[in-house]
């Protein structure tokens, strides 16, 4: 279990049913409302993140273990190594910049509270366990229930505070 110092928002859910959306959401909720530094990471199954072809790929595929870009406005690193979950929070910790949030999509290995995005309710009924504490996404767009099983129903689109009240009461009742 982490002992960090950021709340950690997981989001789960099948590819199309509405996990970026939700995330961008909370993201810009977040954003124009507060002051908190937000970090987010992907879990990525199939592709790589690099683009084929520009210089950052091909020092990576010449053999590089971690390329770093900078630019005006960002900086990137590349580290071909995969590294545990736990490492990369280790990591995480001491970067010059602590986050106070962290949206993590994709790791159904976490045992944390989560949120779990779904296209319907057939969906919902696969991927539901007693980490899902809010069920979002496509199906949350339609109007036709507020709960599954006692499990709340939010669209993050229209109501993204109410997801982070949801998740972590305490710290988000101000927004």
């Amino acid at each position: 279990m982490l002992k960090r110092d950021f709340k950690l928002i997981c989001v789960i859910g099948y590819s199309k049913s509405g996990k970026t959306n939700s995330i961008l959401s909370i993201i810009n909720y977040l954003t124009k409302n507060t002051d908190y530094k937000i970090f987010v990471l992907k879990n990525i199954h199939i592709h790589s993140l690099d683009l084929k072809g520009k210089d950052s790929f091909q020092f990576s595929e010449a053999g590089a273990n971690c390329v770093i870009t900078k630019s005006n406005n960002q900086t990137t690193f590349f580290l071909n190594y995969v590294l545990k979950t736990e490492e990369i929070f280790d990591w995480i910790e001491k970067a010059p910049i602590k986050p106070d949030i962290i949206i993590a999509e994709g790791f159904r290995d976490f045992e944390y509270d989560r949120i779990l995005c779904a296209k319907d309710f057939k969906e919902v009924e696969e991927q539901i366990d007693d980490t899902i504490k809010v069920i979002s996404g496509l199906i949350a767009t339609k109007p036709s229930r507020k709960d599954y099983k006692g499990i709340p129903i939010i669209n993050a689109l229209e109501k993204p505070e109410f997801i982070l009240k949801t998740l972590y009461p305490k710290f988000f009742q101000a927004l």
